[in-house]
């Protein structure tokens, strides 16, 4: 059974005034799992995400600069690098998605990206107050409640359906961050903590988690 090629989603938190930019590098896969399917007989599967990196991207960089980072952030996400983290998991090239919070100062940004020659399918999120995600006419990607975003991050986390390794850069300030994230914003930074809920949230559009 030939194995489905990897997804790269990138996450973009583009922060506040005050607060840094950050980005979360997931890797989803789809794994064979115990039993088959009674009418094709073929193996299940199951998708498990791998966190394969976390970045502040310094207070104050200018939006073009960070558009030119993720640009090549993107680039540089391939399938070597995948395979030298998740060994014979990754196969096939990768298809990329770029998850960037469009929320506030964010709708000048996607704008940006759309004129960037990515190396990725470009999904914006403004992030709501609201009670359900849906569509976003305005910039082609969805509105989501930030308790929707959270609540997706945590379920993956308890289900273990979300791996973040020990040797990735910057855990520490990560695991604390969700530890403290709260439904409703706050003065205290988030800003890896929500890069990595977008790629997640997106990751999981359609899965039943």
């Amino acid at each position: 059974m030939t194995p489905l090629p990897p997804h790269i989603y990138l996450g973009l938190d583009l922060g506040q005034r005050h607060d840094p930019a950050a980005i979360a590098l997931l890797a989803r896969l789809h794994e064979i799992a115990p039993g088959f399917d009674p009418v094709t007989w073929e193996p299940h599967r199951e998708f498990h995400l791998y966190l394969l990196h976390v970045e502040r991207i310094p207070l104050a960089t200018p939006y073009l600069r960070i558009v030119d980072r993720v640009a090549d952030f993107l680039r540089s996400a391939s399938l070597e690098h995948l395979a030298s983290t998740l060994g014979p998991f990754a196969f096939g090239a990768p298809h990329r998605t770029l998850v960037v919070d469009a929320s506030g100062v964010g709708a000048p940004v996607v704008e940006l990206f759309r004129k960037a020659r990515l190396t990725a399918t470009l999904a914006p999120i403004t992030i709501t107050s609201g009670t359900a995600a849906h569509s976003d006419h305005a910039t082609g990607g969805a509105l989501v409640p930030r308790r929707d975003l959270l609540t997706a991050l945590r379920i993956l986390l308890e289900k273990r359906r979300l791996s973040i390794p020990t040797r990735l850069h910057d855990r520490a300030a990560l695991l604390a961050e969700i530890t403290r994230l709260t439904d409703q914003p706050t003065t205290q930074h988030d800003d890896l903590a929500i890069a990595t809920a977008l790629a997640a949230w997106q990751s999981t559009r359609g899965i039943h988690l």
